[in-house]
């Protein structure tokens, strides 16, 4: 169904989507009348609820509406036919201008370019792997793939580079740094490199155990730390000791939680590896989160070591329809954090509202630096692109470009819907299963997109 937005009619949207879930139409397109065109920042509010509560059942897309006008979650929805439409000259300095075809003729002329936000082509963040070491030893890290391959006896980077590689990621206009590991509070003179990261008006965030947070920590963490990671792979200390080979970990794991909101840290966020435990035992685990004073609860698919496909289409399935109901019970943030590929399963609909897609994944939208002094796409893909001191040259090389063009996206993904959002699933796990980044995620299963 097609429904043109006009300055009168644009609060029907929802009666319209309504109608469409009744009808079970799969698709509705949104677009703009040419006559009576509505200011956008009075639709968009009107647009991002009906996608909260209609994205489930069909494809919702929106014509002709620049990206820099949407949220950063909604810009998956936007689809062009124009080519030639209303810019101005910051448009030319923006990451979407290529595929955005603009505001429609005479937009800008009739409400202004206030709403006009051009997005420059940097990484939304850079993640720092401060030290190779780590108190915990769980089976899946992927630093065994990583640095970590022979072992975490190689030397950190030291606090005078890291202080230059963050000089270099401040300077390149990117907002946000990201202190990881091993186990980043085992470094002595982190506490200094979190200041000195504050200092460059960086948004810091740290991953970590959580086990060395005591209220102490928790302290000193405060007004210099604003988003912190915390995994937890159980619901009983008992299974994450046998996950991390420490006792009490998961009651330690709590207590940082506890210490870093009554911190008032602005952000604190749990991470599980969805493994088929557990999925299959997700009540189990979503009981104990439940009770957990956290802002958001991601999801990861377990990134393979070897060729052994730790998912198969059933297990996500189950994932996806648990996050779903897990998110309308407590209204809390939810969703699978890495790379899927959304023909895993026969709703594609219901994934895309669940699952972040691979945007974060891959090189798409963040670069890693390790201990070695290697800028990485991402964690687990062992691969050096650059320099950690001209982080912008690292981005721009060959191959992160081609990641970003979606060069790498295999043919069957060519022209479907969800390009945008899944990109293909994981590029790392269709070089390890299929021999290239441009091979076929092994999760794909392009019969459900019929």
């Amino acid at each position: 169904m097609r429904f043109k937005i006009n300055k009168h009619n644009y609060n029907d949207l929802s009666a319209v989507a309504e109608f469409v879930r009744q009808a079970g139409d799969k698709k509705l397109e949104i677009f703009l009348s040419k006559d009576n065109t509505p200011f956008l920042g009075d639709v968009l509010s009107v647009v991002y609820e009906v996608l909260d509560d209609y994205e489930r059942y069909f494809q919702i897309i929106l014509k002709n509406i620049p990206y820099c006008v949407v949220s950063k979650e909604t810009v998956d929805h936007v689809v062009f036919d124009i080519k030639n439409g209303d810019k101005i000259k910051d448009c030319k300095k923006c990451k979407w201008n290529k595929n955005c075809g603009g505001f429609s003729k005479g937009y800008l002329k009739k409400y202004g370019s206030k709403e006009v936000c051009s997005q420059p082509d940097l990484p939304a963040e850079v993640m720092i792997e401060v030290t190779p070491k780590c108190n915990f030893k769980c089976d899946f890290c992927f630093n065994k793939i990583s640095f970590a391959k022979h072992g975490r006896g190689i030397k950190p980077l030291s606090a005078s580079y890291v202080k230059k590689i963050i000089d270099n990621v401040s300077s390149a206009g990117i907002q946000v740094i990201r202190f990881t590991g091993g186990e980043p509070l085992l470094r002595k003179d982190i506490f200094t490199l979190f200041k000195y990261a504050k200092s460059k008006n960086l948004e810091v965030r740290l991953n970590t155990n959580g086990y060395l947070i005591d209220k102490k920590i928790a302290e000193k963490l405060k007004g210099i730390v604003d988003n912190v990671l915390i995994p937890i792979e159980s619901w009983s200390d008992k299974k994450e000791e046998k996950i991390t080979g420490v006792a009490n970990a998961l009651s330690k794991k709590k207590e940082a939680i506890d210490f870093l909101k009554e911190k008032k840290i602005p952000i604190v966020r749990v991470g599980t590896v969805a493994t088929k435990e557990n999925i299959l035992n997700f009540d189990k685990l979503a009981d104990f989160v439940d009770r957990l004073d956290i802002n958001e609860w991601e999801f990861y698919r377990p990134v393979e070591i070897s060729k052994k496909e730790n998912l198969n289409s059933k297990l996500v399935n189950i994932l996806v329809n648990k996050l779903i109901d897990f998110r309308q019970k407590t209204d809390k943030i939810i969703f699978i954090a890495n790379a899927l590929p959304f023909c895993v399963i026969k709703d594609l609909n219901k994934i895309n509202i669940v699952s972040k897609g691979s945007i974060s994944d891959d090189g798409h939208s963040r670069l890693v630096v390790d201990p070695r002094g290697f800028v990485k796409p991402h964690y687990f893909i062992n691969k050096n692109i650059g320099d950690p001191l001209n982080i912008l040259k690292a981005w721009n090389s060959p191959f992160m470009k081609k990641i970003r063009g979606l060069e790498y996206l295999p043919k069957e993904c060519q022209n479907c819907f969800f390009i945008f959002k899944c990109r293909g699933g994981s590029r790392n796990s269709a070089m390890l299963f299929n021999g290239g980044y441009d091979k076929v995620d092994p999760l794909a299963n392009f019969s459900f997109r019929a």
